[in-house]
């Protein structure tokens, strides 16, 4: 075999098996049997066995004996916790999250770039408890969706935010009347007030603000949202909450330069 058949069926195997994890994350607690990944991935039985095997090999996902069904393995929760630790950022925010959930007594969420996805890096619960629509820690939403991924979209270099848009614009008919043209039109008044907002719109009754995380002479890597109900969200609270917000971004931004002493 030519040694670039080899590179492509090393690159076709690798990409199935990042795509059986996603859908392994995808159902989450109630998992999937091997005929279930099958059908779902509409590959061959002993394809999918073979892939299946050695991601269980490795810890990335495991099978339960009972149920016979897989679900996602704890390896990928150890890998996910080094590579939120990875640049410091998680360890640097905590802190600044458990103020904000102690002060405004409402849901603190640290959202982080991950290709064209924001992942949930960290959260704090405040006295309010509300959901999210990321969920749960390693909860991730596509790019452009909510003010925590659009705080950090509206301050990427204008040709990469394009496009993220274009990639991503078939999922946003999943969230009501989003479009990439509304988002593109929406991070523009966002780069100019520094923060993104949503009262209502993403999820009816819940509002969001966040702050994007601007290391000196870098593009965004993370943003800071509170997450509280609509009523909540009074207009004369809203500037307060955002100068809470970016007082803590900055001392994390602080923090997150070298040269800063």
């Amino acid at each position: 075999m030519a040694n670039d058949e080899i590179a492509g069926t090393g690159t076709q195997l690798l990409d199935r098996a990042v795509a059986i994890l996603k859908y392994l994350g995808e159902v989450g607690q109630s998992g999937a049997s091997m005929a279930r990944i099958v059908d779902v991935m509409g590959l061959k039985q002993p394809t999918v066995h073979r892939i299946v095997t050695a991601l269980e090999r490795h810890g990335l996902v495991d099978r339960e004996r009972q149920t016979k069904k897989y679900r996602l393995g704890l390896a990928l929760f150890a890998m996910g916790a080094a590579a939120a630790d990875g640049t410091g950022l998680r360890q640097l925010a905590r802190p600044a999250l458990m103020r904000l959930a102690a002060t405004t007594g409402d849901s603190v969420f640290l959202m982080a770039r991950a290709g064209f996805n924001t992942v949930c890096v960290d959260r704090q619960q405040g006295t309010y408890v509300i959901d999210s629509l990321t969920g749960h820690i390693g909860g991730q939403i596509p790019m452009g969706i909510g003010p925590a991924s659009q705080a950090i979209l509206a301050f990427l270099p204008p040709a990469e935010a394009d496009v993220i848009l274009d990639k991503n614009a078939a999922l946003y008919r999943q969230y009501g009347a989003f479009t990439a043209r509304k988002i593109k039109d929406a991070i523009k008044k966002i780069r100019a007030d520094g923060y993104a907002v949503d009262d209502g719109e993403l999820v009816a009754g819940i509002s969001s603000i966040a702050v994007p995380v601007l290391p000196p002479g870098r593009d965004a890597i993370a943003s800071i949202a509170i997450n509280l109900t609509s009523p909540r969200l009074t207009d004369s609270r809203l500037p307060e909450l955002v100068a809470l917000l970016t007082t803590e971004v900055r001392q994390i931004e602080a923090q997150l330069n070298p040269l800063a002493e």
